[in-house]
């Protein structure tokens, strides 16, 4: 029965115990002691009531003897029989108090018998004094009667005390018992649950315990034995889900690398040896030479890659997010957190089967173009003849709407290819969005007036300067509202709007049309996708998908609203510029420089020339292809205009011949002419004829900047965006490290002849140390730049870097050989 107490029950009875004992035996203590000192109290009282008795017994003895004497016995009579009475009270109070000690009691009848002898006719003359003698006797019995209860008190009294402590002592004694008992039953299951719990905790999975003991530790006995049993089928089942994963990971056609926190390997699959062999466990990623992009850049989104012929697919995620205090952007190759798994995925056949998909779409869209425009072109030749019947006519106008149709359906097939082909480049600088928006509104006013639509244009009374390429968000635009008017009814309403708002410029195009479900949204940008399908409308289903890929392009981001019946409404936000007149421009780069003007016009020629002039540009002009190339080998020339169309040998020739050559291949070259066909033409500078004079400048200031000089920026990740704004404008080329390892990897691998380096960089002063420029002194080609006015700077290389905003003109200013610092904007 008391094996099955608790712990708590047991503690409880042994407490409840111990207390009814200690006050039992307390009570038992204070009683007795309080007897004794009652029977003390009542036995010296007595005592001293006696002692009384005996003085009011020899006063009465007295008072009696001295009638006897005073006369014979028969005079006085009535006397004395009052002193007789007096006495035998006094006798018989005594005798009343005597009746606890004998001893009293004995002398108190010696008493009354010496008092009878003064009584009889003949009184004994020794009767008085014998009857004081045993009063005496009784006074005095009575100090040893009080001597006798003060001994008996304090005897009484200790063996009291004596009682109460032996009690108390055997009562904390079993107490002792009680707990160590307890202690007993619970220490043996308490150390077999211990041993159990360090067995299982070193891997021994059959750990179990033996039930016993109390009742909180026979259940958590049970509960243990429950654990022990449901953790070794736990871990039998992780045991095999591992096994299973292992082999799976091992058989991946996938490489896999898990990196810690600093970005060192700490294991990688068999596939990553024969994909990525620098990648072994221990190498250090930023250092490996692996190819691999940042971290930042992998984790962000799928990144590809070219390796060793092999074309791999790599992405990145976080094995543990860093807290909210901690600097992401610190170092990509190293995110902190538990570290970052790269997985690498061999593509090469799906990019040669992309490229060969976007080599026969473009060649056969290209292929297309030529009988279509003979189509096109003979159809309106046969519209325009008299002799043609109702029928006739009919049928030509359905070639003719059926043929423009296939245009623009090769048109965005191009467009798409070239997009997929990466062929596409877009050439921003400063232009005024509010104009371009009236450009294509009233080019497109026929098609709102066939259907008697209403178009409202939102726009500022003044300009809204985006850094953009005017004839790629012209085609954003016109996508844009095409794909408005066709989803709109009769009589419905579009509205085109353009706000500036700081770094942004909103362009927002909103319908009244069908509007779309949130299935049909989620494929907006799909290609060849076209919402409501089933119902009788235009479009080619790419105009949606090249306006996302375009707005990308630029940076920038396109949003879309759409209600069911109600209408759409898209958003798209680019880069906003600062005015033309006030903007650190590319075309500063240009001052001093020699430019070859090619052309088969000699008077478009020096219009070219006559518009580089007020630019600080020496220019020399030719006319024919063969002429181009010779002065090209024997001069020495900083930039080229090149015509396309020209009679003997034309631009695409020259520009083969230009590529080609080893010492002018990387010769900034922009093509300036009416030439439409730009899949020739990608990664080249194109400005088209009739010639934009602010264009032109922009055009071949960037080429000169992009085509000469690389950049080379160490900063932390979070100030990329302000840098992006601020070097996007100038067109610079630059590469991007987090890191002085990073940087230093760089410099191994490419050429930089300028630095910037942010002045609020974590060991900055080993970023310094990590720059390698070749071919120009250090202390002029690195740019130390601050993201915000409080940064320390560095004061070995520079006190007050220059702002971010300013890092373009400076770097610009390097190129040209002064100082850091902005230059004055040059008024052509």
């Amino acid at each position: 029965m008391i094996q099955r107490l608790s712990i708590a029950r047991s503690i409880r009875l042994a407490l409840v115990g111990a207390t009814l004992a200690l006050t039992a035996l307390a009570g038992i203590g204070l009683a007795e002691l309080y007897n004794a000192r009652q029977r003390y109290e009542d036995r010296i009282a007595n005592a001293y009531a006696l002692e009384a008795a005996a003085g009011r017994l020899l006063a009465a003895s007295v008072v009696e003897e001295a009638t006897v004497r005073a006369g014979p016995p028969g005079s006085r009579p009535r006397l004395r029989r009052q002193a007789a009475r007096a006495f035998e009270y006094a006798a018989a109070q005594a005798a009343r108090l005597a009746a606890s000690d004998p001893t009293s009691a004995r002398l108190v009848a010696a008493t009354v018998g010496a008092e009878g002898g003064l009584r009889s006719r003949r009184p004994s003359p020794g009767a008085a004094v014998r009857a004081r003698e045993q009063i005496a006797a009784l006074s005095a019995r009575q100090a040893v009667r009080r001597a006798q209860a003060r001994r008996t008190v304090d005897r009484d009294s200790r063996r009291a005390l004596i009682a109460v402590v032996i009690g108390a002592a055997l009562a904390l004694l079993t107490v002792l018992a009680l707990v160590g008992s307890l202690l007993r039953r619970v220490r043996g299951p308490l150390e077999g649950l211990v041993v159990a719990a360090r067995r299982l905790a070193s891997g021994e999975p059959d750990v179990r315990v033996k039930v016993g003991g109390p009742q909180e530790l026979r259940e958590l006995g049970e509960a243990f034995n429950s654990m022990a049993v449901d953790l070794e089928h736990a871990l039998a089942r992780v045991q095999a889900e591992r096994t299973r994963l292992e082999t799976t990971i091992e058989s991946l056609g996938d490489a896999l690398v898990v990196a810690d926190g600093d970005g060192v390997v700490v294991a990688a699959n068999p596939r990553a040896a024969e994909l990525l062999p620098e990648l072994v466990p221990g190498a250090l990623i930023a250092e490996s030479g692996s190819g691999l992009p940042s971290a930042a850049e992998a984790l962000a989104g799928e990144v590809t890659v070219e390796r060793e012929g092999r074309t791999l697919s790599v992405t990145a995620v976080l094995l543990g997010r860093p807290g909210a205090d901690h600097e992401q952007s610190a170092a990509p190759d190293q995110p902190g957190g538990e570290g970052v798994v790269w997985t690498a995925r061999d593509v090469t056949e799906r990019a040669r089967l992309e490229r060969l998909k976007s080599e026969f779409v473009a060649t056969a869209s290209h292929e297309l173009r030529s009988p279509l425009t003979a189509v096109k072109g003979f159809v309106e030749l046969l519209q325009r003849g008299n002799d043609l019947t109702d029928r006739q006519r009919d049928y030509l106008e359905i070639i003719r709407l059926s043929t423009n149709q296939l245009v623009d359906l090769v048109n965005d097939m191009l467009d798409v290819a070239r997009v997929e082909a990466g062929q596409v480049e877009v050439h921003p600088r400063p232009a005024d969005l509010v104009e371009l928006v009236r450009e294509v509104t009233v080019l497109l006013g026929p098609r709102f007036a066939e259907k008697d639509q209403k178009l409202v244009l939102d726009l500022p009374p003044g300009e809204v300067v985006a850094q953009i390429d005017p004839a790629r968000i012209r085609q954003v635009v016109t996508n844009l509202v095409t794909n408005a008017h066709l989803y709109t009814g009769q009589s419905g309403q579009i509205e085109v709007a353009v706000r500036g708002n700081g770094d942004w410029v909103a362009l927002t195009v909103s319908d009244s049309g069908r509007g779309m479900s949130p299935e049909e949204l989620a494929h907006i940008f799909d290609r060849f996708y076209r919402a409501r399908a089933g119902d009788q409308v235009g479009g080619t289903g790419l105009g949606l998908a090249i306006v996302k890929s375009l707005v990308d392009l630029h940076g920038g981001t396109i949003e879309v609203s759409s209600t069911p019946g109600t209408g759409s409404s898209f958003v798209v936000k680019l880069p906003s510029a600062v005015r033309p007149g006030d903007a650190v421009l590319p075309r500063h780069a240009l001052r001093g420089k020699r430019v070859l003007v090619v052309d088969d016009e000699p008077a478009i020629g020096r219009l070219i020339a006559m518009r580089l002039e007020p630019l600080g540009v020496e220019s020399v002009v030719v006319s024919r292809g063969a002429d181009a190339l010779e002065e090209l080998r024997s001069g020495d020339y900083d930039a080229m205009t090149l015509d396309i169309l020209m009679p003997d040998r034309d631009g695409f020739e020259v520009l083969h011949a230009v590529r080609t050559d080893e010492q002018l291949r990387r010769l900034p070259v922009v093509v300036v002419s009416v030439f439409s066909g730009r899949e020739a033409l990608a990664g080249e500078w194109v400005v088209s004829k009739p010639i934009d004079a602010e264009e032109l400048a922009d055009a071949l200031g960037a080429a000169v900047v992009a085509g000469r000089a690389k950049v080379l920026v160490v900063a932390r990740e979070r100030v990329r965006a302000q840098l992006d704004h601020a070097l996007g404008p100038i067109g610079i080329d630059y590469a991007w490290a987090t890191t002085p390892a990073a940087a230093a990897a760089l410099c191994g691998q490419r050429h930089f002849e300028v630095a910037l380096v942010d002045a609020g960089l974590e060991h900055a002063e080993d970023a310094l140390d990590s720059v390698s420029l070749r071919g120009r002194r250090r202390g002029r080609s690195i740019v130390v730049f601050s993201a915000s006015a409080t940064a320390p700077g560095l004061a070995r290389l520079d006190p007050e870097p220059v702002s971010v905003e300013q890092a373009g003109a400076a770097v610009l200013s390097l190129l040209d050989g002064g100082n850091p610092e902005p230059p004055t904007p040059s008024r052509g």
